[in-house]
């Protein structure tokens, strides 16, 4: 949530909650809305506005208006493996099954396809700037691509592939952008989670963890860079920041 003020979620059974913290030590839990039965993939959240796919009925999007979480129109694009917010809430990005990276304004816009890039979506990041996407793709790839600019709209600006015993798609969180979204942090070899420049395309370090990582989140404040990894087996990093200078 806005300003660290909670955590939003997506349960099993479609319920949207909201925690937010009272004291040190306490969370409350609050219902925002039931976004139905059916088997959702993912979801995405900014302000008043949240979104969640499902895979045969396309993306289903509701906005907070008078006091309620009304429903719009839903986006009929199926297979949706990933969505973000971009543009202030104003549209939706996301990504398929098939490889399909596309925009949608919200809530009464024109679907349209950005990228094909053959193989299956499974993680979305976008720059502070909202101009690229991060997509992190089956079979350990992940692509720099534009959002914003007209010339650039679609256009792949880098690819992050390493070859060997690369585990990219191991590290379920997918690649994110980094330190001021100059580097981006995606995959392991020989249980390193990888540092790469985001403009060379090539890897310049590597946080030793024991095992694989699952999940990986980087958050910047000012010159605060905060960086977690998670792994499967329940183990969180909290790590120091890579000098960039």
């Amino acid at each position: 949530m806005t300003d660290d003020a909670g955590v939003i979620s997506l349960g099993q059974d479609g319920v949207i909650s909201k925690w937010t913290r009272t004291n040190q030590s306490h969370w409350q839990w609050a219902k925002l809305l039931d976004a139905g039965k059916e088997d959702s993939v993912c979801f995405a959240y900014q302000r008043d506005r949240i979104a969640v796919a499902f895979p045969r009925v396309g993306v289903k999007v509701w906005i907070w208006i008078k006091g309620t979480w009304q429903p719009q129109r839903s986006i009929l694009r199926q297979n949706v493996t990933s969505i973000r917010f971009v543009e202030d809430g104003e549209a939706l990005i996301g990504g398929t099954s098939d490889g399909v990276l596309w925009y949608c304004q919200v809530p009464n816009g024109t679907l349209r396809a950005y990228a094909f890039l053959k193989s299956k979506v499974l993680h979305l990041d976008v720059n502070s700037s909202g101009t690229h996407a991060l997509v992190s793709q089956s079979g350990g790839r992940a692509h720099l691509v534009g959002i914003q600019q007209m010339d650039h709209k679609g256009k792949i600006e880098q690819v992050y592939a390493a070859s060997g015993d690369f585990g990219g798609d191991k590290q379920g969180g997918g690649a994110v952008f980094a330190y001021g979204c100059r580097l981006v942090l995606f995959g392991t070899m020989d249980s390193n989670m990888l540092v790469w420049d985001k403009a060379k395309g090539e890897v310049v370090c590597g946080y030793d963890h024991d095992a694989n990582v699952w999940r990986v989140q980087s958050f910047d404040k000012g010159s605060n860079v905060h960086i977690i990894t998670g792994t499967k087996n329940g183990l969180l990093s909290w790590w120091r920041p890579f000098p960039t200078e």
